[in-house]
């Protein structure tokens, strides 16, 4: 349906309104071209209501404006803008401007659609790396239980040797259960080795899981701020976290970590043994330690405030070394003299 066709389907709907009778400004509004009332208005110094101006006032505007003049002239120009050929720059550029608006539209909602994918996606991302990081805390637990046990029996092992060897000391023959024993003891001194690299290496896996996953929550974050709250979505609710096995590790200080005191004001001495103190009660997951590994090296690292870093390295037993107290500034030049170490 062309724009002539909804004029005169108004223009109808109107005069069975109002009884057949129509009004001079309705004939305007519908008829008469929108630059050519414009123009008029332009000569006639006529100023649009509503904040309008003059280039850009629609029809429905100028059409009562024009249709109070009294003057005669300006009357027949008036009524001569009806007789003016239709418009179709006008409803050209009305058209083209809600083509844009509509194209403007659509291209946003494509990008909050693509906005709300990369969410859901880094959200079920985040999911599975709190799954695996549950995994490996259940099995760092099992195998902190299997040592114990192994611990357990080594010592049993061990005093039973103990007694083996001072009954054969006293007896001069040796009994071939002794033999035996001895081998026993062997083999679980070699299971609890293998029992403490396991624990160790489960330790660090655990430790970098959890580095990931505040990694992923803080994107995840950042993206759902971009998106408008009418768009979210209403989030599930976590599974309850695993508790955490509360467990004190004794810090270990080397030379060179009270040599990098040295240069350091009392402020920051007290900072970074406020945060070897958290670290050893909390462990890895304290959040405002931000302990991270670093990469390539055996090596990790933890914020004691916002331009102090304190290296360390895990130690078998679950202990710590503390190499030094550095500068966040100076952190590759550290990094390289440790990794030489």
């Amino acid at each position: 349906m062309d724009a002539a066709s909804v004029s005169l389907k108004k223009l109808r709907e109107r005069a069975l309104e109002d009884g057949g009778s129509l009004s001079l400004a309705l004939l305007l509004e519908h008829l008469a071209p929108v630059a050519r009332l414009r123009a008029l208005a332009v000569e006639f110094g006529v100023t649009p209501k509503g904040g309008f101006r003059i280039e850009r006032a629609p029809a429905r505007v100028l059409a009562p404006l024009l249709a109070e003049e009294r003057d005669p002239k300006r009357l027949e120009q008036v009524l001569g803008a009806l007789l003016s050929p239709p418009d179709a720059a006008g409803s050209q550029d009305d058209a083209g401007a809600g083509e844009q608006e509509r194209e403007a539209l659509q291209e946003a909602r494509s990008l909050l659609a693509l906005r709300d994918q990369e969410a859901r996606s880094l959200r079920d991302q985040l999911e599975r790396a709190r799954e695996g990081a549950g995994r490996s805390q259940q099995r760092e637990r099992e195998l902190e239980r299997q040592l114990l046990a192994a611990q357990e029996e080594v010592t049993r092992a061990g005093r039973s040797a103990e007694e083996a060897k001072r009954a054969a000391a006293e007896a001069r023959p040796v009994r071939k259960d002794d033999k035996a024993l001895e081998l026993r003891v062997r083999e679980l001194e070699a299971e609890r080795e293998s029992m403490l690299a396991a624990d160790e290496a489960a330790r660090r896996l655990s430790a970098r899981d959890r580095s990931r996953v505040r990694e992923l929550e803080d994107e995840v974050a950042e993206l759902e701020s971009l998106i408008p709250a009418s768009r979210r979505r209403k989030k599930n609710p976590l599974p309850p976290a695993l508790p955490e096995e509360r467990s004190f590790r004794v810090p270990h200080l080397q030379p060179s970590f009270y040599k990098s005191l040295e240069s350091k004001e009392r402020r920051s001495i007290e900072r970074a043994w406020q945060a070897l103190l958290l670290f050893c009660t909390e462990g890895h997951s304290y959040p405002g330690l931000e302990v991270k590994h670093i990469k390539g090296q055996d090596t990790w690292s933890m914020r004691a405030s916002l331009g102090l870093r304190i290296y360390f390295r895990p130690r078998a037993d679950g202990d710590i070394d503390v190499l030094e107290l550095g500068d966040r500034e100076d952190q590759h030049t550290t990094l390289r003299r440790l990794k030489e170490r």
